[in-house]
């Protein structure tokens, strides 16, 4: 339920409907599926009382982090001082316009092992929050906003965690909301809020900015409940078998040059329907023209 709820209120949102995105929330809520509208996470627990932004004085590590700040901005100057080096676009389709970027040290208590050799100060001081890392419920990243982005609304997963953002770069001009609230960062300075709740960002200023992000468990979260979660997510193997199927992905190769997708009976049959129906040998969404057609040659797979 609470799911197909959060995927209509999705579209209403993207389409550009808030208000029916709205009513959809509060006709959620008076049938008990969240207790606040501007927060639906997919994965939810009830016990915990709906509070959108916390206090950073509360958390242990924030003046550890704060305190290391410069450190990790030294550091991110002196990598970033050759090039992307390692920053991806992220992967949720939450980026409205502009560019979105990340490097990944920690994502559901796997560490990646690359991120944290080229970044190994920044990683030996996240290293000592065992709540973020190892053991963490989420992701612990760089993430760096363009100027002229804007992060659409939408509300994290689960409501069992909280987001911690550290401010590395920041210019005038970015923002977020979260919830009826609205947040700036300060360099040096941690926030702190539930990522649950309905949230986005703007950037329109002149200058990236780059915070430290990383999820830490509620500190109201009961333990048992806590073990549980950590115990059900699996492996990372598991996990990613997990999504390719949820895709319809049967295998996948990194040639070097590119990412080869071998889709499944059901979606090879669709996709090959309708490329006969358009009558096309390619469909390639970077084309101004996005159907097109090829001269007969070799087949093609994936």
């Amino acid at each position: 339920m609470r799911r197909r709820y959060a995927d209509l209120i999705d579209v209403l949102l993207a389409e550009g409907e808030p208000q029916a995105a709205a009513d959809c929330a509060r006709l959620a809520v008076e049938q008990g599926v969240w207790r606040d509208p501007l927060q639906r996470p997919v994965h939810y627990l009830p016990s915990l009382d709906p509070v959108p932004v916390h206090d950073p004085a509360d958390f242990w590590f924030v003046p550890y982090l704060e305190e290391n700040s410069r450190l990790i901005r030294a550091e991110l100057e002196r990598v970033l001082g050759a090039d992307d080096n390692g920053f991806l676009p992220v992967e949720e389709p939450l980026l409205g316009t502009g560019d979105w970027k990340q490097v990944t040290f920690y994502e559901g208590g796997q560490r990646f092992d690359d991120a944290c050799e080229r970044f190994p100060v920044t990683a030996g001081i996240i290293e000592a929050i065992p709540e973020a890392t190892l053991a963490g419920p989420g992701v612990v990243t760089l993430s760096r906003l363009q100027p002229g982005s804007h992060i659409v609304p939408h509300c994290g997963a689960s409501n069992a965690r909280l987001r911690v953002h550290l401010g590395l770069h920041v210019p005038q001009g970015p923002r977020m909301r979260v919830g009826e609230r609205t947040l700036h960062w300060r360099e040096g300075s941690c926030l702190v809020f539930d990522d649950s709740f309905e949230h986005e960002v703007w950037h329109t200023g002149d200058t990236p900015r780059v915070v430290l992000l990383m999820d830490v468990w509620h500190p109201r979260l009961d333990p048992t409940v806590q073990r549980l979660i950590t115990e059900d997510r699996g492996s990372l193997a598991t996990r990613v078998r997990d999504f390719m199927r949820a895709q319809g992905i049967t295998r996948v190769e990194d040639t070097g040059d590119a990412i080869l997708l071998h889709p499944d009976e059901r979606v090879e049959t669709l996709v090959r329907r309708h490329m006969r129906q358009a009558d096309t040998r390619v469909i390639d969404l970077h084309d101004e023209q996005t159907v097109r057609q090829e001269p007969d040659g070799p087949d093609h797979d994936g």
